[in-house]
């Protein structure tokens, strides 16, 4: 019996309680827990040492410097602070700059750490969990062939699972989510240029994504929020943070700036206030 438990009950994490319940038909045993009171169902104690895996899904919003760790690295101090097997194995689903997790792997070394990015929109986030096109596990070896096992018992072996290092899995996360909302702002530039010489936009979308290497999300403007952008929680704080982290590392990302310039420039402001320097 797989034993299953989930920090943060988020729509991230309610996503995996979900994909590994009973609901889903599936066997494991699930325990979940949440700071807060609202949303907590069992103890930390409980879902921390009777869960074989457990899956940290907590906020990194965006701050000054890129991202706000303190939520992930309180979860993970009190998963230590708790935690008495060796053998448990502390998934990170919430995104994080490439180096992160090392740095916390370092940090707190009585956890066995791999880093699990979710590709899961908001809206949809069960229906995502359960239809995953792959899984992307970072860490040593030795604990990530153990997540692949158990994904492998959830979903199936046809689910492609790639296993790599800390900085490759972090990586990928951002290279997916800077691509979306690159791809929103250029569509976002051409509703303009469209409106501007008078095209029929519906037949202009028909036309480009005819095309089937461009593919069909992403492409709606406005969005499925009525607005014009990127909005939500995923793409502003990412594009943000990755920015603010190659500059640090000098390097310059102008076609992700110039997405991020586009969207201040079509987005409603006060969408983007958190992000805003």
């Amino acid at each position: 019996m797989k034993k299953i438990g989930v920090i943060g009950r988020g729509f991230v994490g309610s996503a995996v309680e979900f994909g590994f319940s009973a609901q889903c038909g599936c066997n494991a045993i699930v325990k979940s827990y949440d700071i807060d009171e609202k949303r907590k169902k069992d103890s930390l104690e409980d879902t921390v040492n009777n869960s074989d895996f457990i899956f940290v899904s907590v906020p990194t919003p965006s701050d000054s410097s890129g991202i706000d760790l303190s939520f992930l690295s309180s979860a993970l101090q009190a998963i230590q602070d708790i935690n008495k097997r060796t053998d448990n194995i502390i998934l990170i689903r919430s995104t994080i700059v490439p180096g992160t997790t090392k740095k916390l792997h370092n940090q707190f070394y009585n956890l066995n750490i791999v880093f699990n990015p979710e590709f899961l929109t908001e809206r949809s986030a069960k229906f995502d969990f359960i239809n995953q096109s792959r899984f992307i596990i970072g860490g040593d070896s030795k604990y990530t062939e153990k997540v692949a096992e158990l994904y492998k018992w959830r979903f199936g072996q046809t689910v492609p699972i790639i296993q790599t290092n800390f900085e490759t899995a972090e990586l990928i996360k951002y290279m997916n989510n800077c691509f979306f909302a690159t791809k929103v702002s250029f569509l976002n530039e051409m509703k303009l240029l469209s409106d501007k010489i008078g095209a029929d936009w519906d037949t202009s979308i028909q036309g480009f994504v005819s095309d089937g290497r461009i593919g069909h999300s992403h492409i709606q403007v406005p969005g499925p929020d009525g607005k014009y952008g990127f909005g939500g929680n995923c793409l502003p704080k990412d594009v943000k943070a990755i920015i603010e982290f190659s500059n640090k590392l000098g390097v310059e990302l102008s076609t992700i700036q110039g997405a991020w310039d586009t969207n201040l420039q079509v987005r409603p402001k006060e969408d983007l206030k958190d992000y805003l320097n």
